[in-house]
């Protein structure tokens, strides 16, 4: 700011006004400098002027008479114009009184209120048409569980039952602290021996391990022959 004061040549006030409205700008062929009509009212006055006694200026009679009717029409539309503000203050102001406006918040309340009522008996409508619903389907998924468990129970009870059947097939076969004497002597009487050997023929050998293994080997020559 200061190098700006020191090449326009003015008070810091000036420049800090210069430097705020005009903008300076390197390409300044497209545009147009405007000086002040008046110089700024901030600014002393000049040295030259200081001394300088205006002449009072000598209005005709005509002129002065059209001056003054002029002024007072300005000042009759002023007035006018003022009163009717004021008439619109009091207007504004008698709708702010404190009893109309506790009568208005009372009829919005009650509006509010009847709408509000409105929507919480629809809103109940719906609600009850949801439960309903609800309840029904509640009330088909329990029947069809209820169904469920019934035929899973009556499976179970069925496989139970072949069970116990097949249990009661066996029970004269088996062996218990009253026939388990019965039952060796009959194993004692009925020798199995699990020690044979098959041919190619299918012929079923029995015997101990020496007469098995001549049954091998003489299996064994025949398929050598038979090759």
């Amino acid at each position: 700011m200061s190098q700006v004061t020191r090449v326009l040549g003015c008070s810091p006030l000036t420049a800090r006004y210069v430097y705020s409205n005009i903008s300076f700008s390197p390409n300044s062929m497209f545009e147009q400098s405007l000086r002040w009509k008046r110089k700024p009212i901030w600014l002393p006055t000049a040295k030259s002027k200081v001394f300088r006694v205006p002449p009072r200026p000598v209005i005709p009679d005509e002129e002065a008479l059209e001056m003054k009717r002029l002024f007072n029409q300005y000042r009759t539309a002023v007035k006018s114009v003022r009163r009717y503000m004021m008439k619109i203050t009091e207007e504004s102001k008698v709708k702010l009184d404190p009893l109309i406006i506790e009568k208005a918040k009372e009829e919005d309340f009650l509006s509010c209120s009847t709408i509000n009522d409105e929507w919480n008996q629809n809103i109940s409508v719906q609600r009850e048409a949801r439960l309903t619903k609800e309840r029904l389907e509640r009330k088909e998924r329990i029947l069809y569980n209820v169904e469920r468990k019934k035929r899973i129970e009556e499976i179970i009870m069925k496989r139970a039952a072949e069970n116990i059947k097949k249990a009661q097939e066996l029970i004269p076969n088996l062996i218990t602290s009253s026939n388990i004497d019965e039952a060796i002597e009959e194993a004692l009487r009925n020798v199995v021996d699990h020690n044979f050997a098959i041919d190619f023929n299918g012929n079923r050998y029995t015997g101990d391990n020496n007469d098995l293994s001549e049954y091998h080997l003489s299996d064994q020559k025949k398929v050598e022959a038979s090759q």
